[in-house]
């Protein structure tokens, strides 16, 4: 009797052709509307629910940006706040995540995001 193995993405719930060295990408039920999500890990989770597949590549860049803002020390975030600095020389401002929709478009660390997977999104 002959048997399949599976592939390292099946065996993760990882969606291969997106991950890249050092930033996986998997799949995970995210909160409506959250399509994808940087985590400080360096795993960036997509919620296939909430993100057609024609999305998919759009919403890593995306987050892929954030991770970058977080390697660099201008982003970060916990529990309670979203700690951002516009250049790395600048001061650390905190944004209280009560206070604040998280995605919007004019917030100056989705600006970027939204900058670069708009670049997709167009093409």
């Amino acid at each position: 009797m002959a048997f399949k193995l599976k592939t390292v993405g099946e065996l993760y719930n990882m969606c291969e052709e997106l991950s890249q060295w050092g930033r996986p990408v998997f799949y995970k039920d995210l909160e409506d509307p959250v399509k994808a999500e940087a985590n400080r890990d360096g795993t960036t989770f997509v919620d296939p629910e909430n993100c057609k597949e024609s999305e998919m590549e759009e919403a890593v860049v995306h987050e892929n940006v954030h991770h970058n803002q977080m390697l660099s020390g201008r982003l970060g975030y916990d529990r309670n706040n979203v700690y951002w600095k516009p250049t790395t020389r600048s001061h650390m401002k905190t944004y209280t995540r009560e206070t604040m929709e998280e995605g919007k478009k004019d917030l100056a660390w989705e600006a970027e995001a939204y900058k670069e997977s708009d670049k997709i999104k167009n093409s």
